[in-house]
């Protein structure tokens, strides 16, 4: 019996190790197969801070399958109006060749507004509702005219002086801003000054404005004698000029500013401007070494004289106080 029990006990651990196998097996064989980890896709990289030219790294064998675009930096400054003015710098690479096909921050930043004709419906719908101070990135797939698609980076600049604003200095025109920034001048009821003069009103931190470059500017000009507006780009955009298609008065007072910053210039009748003593009020928006055609000087902006530099300086005033 006792040898019969042995049997059976061997029969039933075999039973036992048999079904284990069994339902191992079928354990086994019921199992789903382990999924296989997806290769991430590898993505573009953009470095850099705002307003600086971006490096645009782009990986070798990117697939862009459908357009993207993304806020790479927001902006902390106003919304951008309907129709209101654009300063644009940006850089676009072709994604499968790494060629530039076009890039604003060697020379000075685009001039725009917020149109579809201005931007043309793609760009507008991309800047739509985007605030001053923002970085914005787009890939684009390709064209019939370009095939390869491309990577776009926007930096949204300001349309005013940015920098921090001064104690007014007596005897100069007074000015005030709205909310845009778009200055208004109150002439005193005093003869005009005989001789140019300039004063800084806000102070930026940008880069200096040297000899031969040329800017992007806002101005303000009006007449000394009865406070008449003879010229303003504040509704209409900015404009781009050449330093040296200025007349003295401007040419002498934005010498060596700063982006960023507000000027008063009074330029008396001699700077060749409407013949009458003028009074400016300048945002220095952009510089840059490049030439701009003469053709960007439109308005009343004075010709240059043969004479540089007679353009009383003022001493450096204090910050304006809160």
């Amino acid at each position: 019996m006792i040898g019969l029990a042995r049997g059976s006990r061997r029969r039933s651990l075999a039973g036992a190790a048999t079904a284990a196998l069994l339902v191992v097996g079928l354990v086994a064989g019921c199992q789903e197969e382990a999924p296989v980890p997806e290769t991430p896709q590898p993505t573009i990289e953009v470095a850099g801070d705002f307003g600086v030219r971006p490096t645009i790294t782009v990986p070798e064998g990117l697939t862009v399958a459908e357009t993207s675009s993304a806020v790479l930096i927001p902006g902390d400054g106003p919304v951008v109006a309907e129709g209101g003015g654009l300063l644009l710098d940006y850089v676009a690479l072709d994604v499968v060749t790494g060629e530039t096909v076009a890039d604003t921050f060697p020379t000075l930043p685009e001039i725009r507004s917020l149109t579809v004709d201005s931007l043309g419906a793609p760009l507008y719908e991309l800047l739509e509702g985007v605030s001053v101070g923002t970085r914005i990135e787009r890939v684009e797939l390709g064209t019939a005219a370009r095939p390869n698609p491309h990577v776009l980076v926007v930096d949204v600049l300001p349309v005013r002086a940015t920098g921090q604003a001064r104690e007014p200095e007596a005897g100069f025109p007074t000015v005030t801003l709205d909310d845009t920034g778009a200055p208004t001048v109150a002439v005193p009821a005093e003869p005009a000054p005989t001789s140019a003069r300039f004063a800084v009103l806000v102070k930026g931190d940008g880069p200096q404005v040297a000899t031969d470059q040329s800017l992007v500017l806002q101005l303000t000009a009006v007449r000394w004698t009865d406070g008449a507006v003879v010229d303003t780009t504040w509704g209409s955009g900015a404009r781009a000029v050449a330093l040296s298609d200025l007349g003295e008065a401007l040419r002498g007072a934005l010498l060596e500013q700063t982006v960023g910053s507000q000027v008063l210039v009074v330029a008396p009748p001699a700077d060749g401007a409407a013949g009458d003593t003028l009074v400016y009020v300048v945002d220095i928006l952009a510089t840059a070494d490049i030439a701009v055609d003469p053709a960007g000087t439109e308005g009343l902006v004075p010709t240059p004289s043969e004479s540089a530099g007679a353009v009383e300086r003022p001493t450096d005033p204090p910050p304006a106080t809160e």
